[in-house]
């Protein structure tokens, strides 16, 4: 929605204004650049997507004269209506339509405690000048990104890495650590990036920088969920469908709410479909849908049919984009360019993204469904395995060995390779059985691609199950429980948001 840069120890508006030009991109509507010199000097920059109050009261940096505050904000909080009603309530007043005030209000009224009551995508950064200090927050699943870095005795803040090394405040460097992981997960896991120093805020963490110190806390998790929390296979199957259509009709409403048109992404699947149905029925008016395809070198990924079937069921506004190998290439290098850092996935996204933004400013689409519900093949295939494993570790040494030499036996005959890697997926931990449906390198393959220096340096680096561990919770029993939560702590925001921000924004498109 928005592009964001700060930087405390440094009042330079030439400075800000280099790096907005740098991310133009993520908002072409309007720019602005703020410095404060009179104690420590801030320099906060702003490029701006309008989405809510298109007006220029919405400008950004956005200040608070009375308290002496000001924010860079880039996201939509979209219960900002009844957070302004409460304010209002308690005496505050507002210049603007526009969420951002809202936030800096909600600020000034209950400081750092003001993420709580936000419900949205959000990124942003308050100068907080009576007391001399930089509150920056990031929502709750990672939507939005925020990376930082310490430089020059302050303090760097920027929605992207190009942000970063556009103001020539940090010295462009490798993280080998993080590129060892990035070969595992075909994606950086933060809070580490490709740039070395560079680290990117958690989701769900704040960061607050006051008299030369940095601090890093988290302010939401996902729940825990105990076996006692999960409804029994005797509970009501219609109050449980009623109760998932109320979430998801009040979730797309919420997200609908814009001063600018709002379309969706359609590829025929049960999430996007599902996302396009109940738009259709919350909005009352013909809906713009969008979707790719690809000639005869795509044919198998091709969901233009599942897609146009949908379409005409709630009769969309349906534009198709088709792409060939040839298109493909010609679009590489600038699907490069707007990675930011490197990444295994995107390019569909970004293709889509393009030709979605010729016709509206904001996109809805089912990212998250899978991950959400279940929907993936390997969940069935971890919950088989959860069950097999039980019955695997009662066999006695004897009968282990027999029947990993019977798997091999059947892989040689049905020339099916992978059966020969049952025995050692059901002696196998659950995360390990887990890392092993999202890997790209395995840790020995990883070693032997290294050379020299980074060959040497490869016992330092450590495995990258490791940095999954976390988002195991022991007392979470349910294989598809723990699944879920590592696949939001983990595939979901390390990837396949991180990469619809930076395709997405790429082409101007929420």
């Amino acid at each position: 929605m928005c592009g964001i840069f700060g930087v405390v120890g440094r009042a330079d508006r030439e400075l800000g204004g280099r790096v907005t030009r740098a991310i133009h991109h993520r908002g072409p509507d309007d720019s602005g650049v703020w410095v404060d010199s009179t104690d420590t000097p801030v320099t906060l920059a702003n490029t701006r997507l309008a989405i809510i109050d298109l007006s220029p009261a919405g400008h950004m940096p956005m200040l608070h004269s009375e308290r002496r505050l000001a924010i860079t904000y880039n996201g939509e909080v979209y219960n900002f209506a009844e957070i302004r009603a409460e304010l209002e309530q308690r005496g505050h007043h507002f210049r603007s339509q526009s969420d951002t005030e809202v936030i800096l209000n909600a600020y000034a009224q209950w400081g750092e405690e003001c993420v709580h009551r936000l419900r949205g995508m959000f990124a942003f950064l308050i100068w907080d000048a009576p007391r001399q200090r930089l509150f920056a927050a990031r929502d709750r699943l990672g939507i939005k990104p925020l990376y930082w870095a310490e430089a020059d005795n302050g303090l760097l803040l920027a929605s992207e890495l190009k942000a970063m090394l556009c103001s020539g405040l940090i010295t462009p460097a490798l993280d080998f650590h993080a590129l060892h992981h990035f070969l595992t997960f075909y994606a950086v896991p933060p809070p580490r990036t490709m740039l070395q120093g560079v680290h990117a805020l958690l989701p769900g963490h704040c960061l607050t920088w006051e008299r030369g110190k940095v601090g890093v806390r988290q302010y939401w998790d996902v729940p825990m969920v105990e076996n006692g929390d999960l409804m029994s296979a005797g509970a009501d199957a219609v109050e449980i469908r009623r109760e998932l259509r109320r979430l998801l009709e009040e979730s797309i409403r919420l997200r609908m709410i814009a001063d600018v048109p709002v379309g969706a992404f359609l590829s025929g699947g049960v999430d996007s479909s599902a996302v396009v149905a109940l738009m259709t029925r919350l909005s009352g008016e013909r809906l713009q849908t969008f979707s790719i395809g690809f000639h005869a070198e795509g044919q198998r990924m091709d969901e233009r049919r599942f897609a146009g079937i949908i379409a005409r069921r709630y009769d969309t506004e349906h534009h198709e984009v088709v792409i060939s190998g040839r298109d493909v290439a010609a679009e590489l290098p600038d699907f490069v360019r707007a990675m930011d850092q490197p990444t295994g996935d995107g390019l569909n996204t970004y293709l889509v993204s393009r030709a979605t933004a010729r016709h509206v400013k904001v996109a809805l689409s089912g990212l998250g469904g899978d991950e959400l519900f279940a929907g993936y093949r390997q969940y069935r295939f971890l919950l088989q395995a959860q069950r097999a494993g039980r019955l695997w570790q009662r066999l006695p040494g004897v009968g282990k060995v027999a029947a990993a030499a019977a798997a091999r036996q059947l892989a040689r005959i049905t020339g099916r390779a992978a059966l020969a890697e049952v025995p050692g997926w059901l002696e196998a931990s659950f995360l390990a059985r887990y890392l092993r449906t999202r890997t790209l390198f395995s840790e020995a393959a990883k070693a032997a691609l290294y050379r020299d220096g980074v060959a040497a340096s490869h016992n330092g680096f450590g495995p990258s199950i490791e940095l999954l561990r976390p988002f195991v919770v022991e007392s979470e029993r349910d294989a598809i429980v723990r699944v879920t939560r590592l696949e939001l702590k983990s595939y979901l925001a390390h990837m396949l948001l991180r990469d619809t921000d930076a395709m997405s924004m790429a082409h101007s498109l929420e």
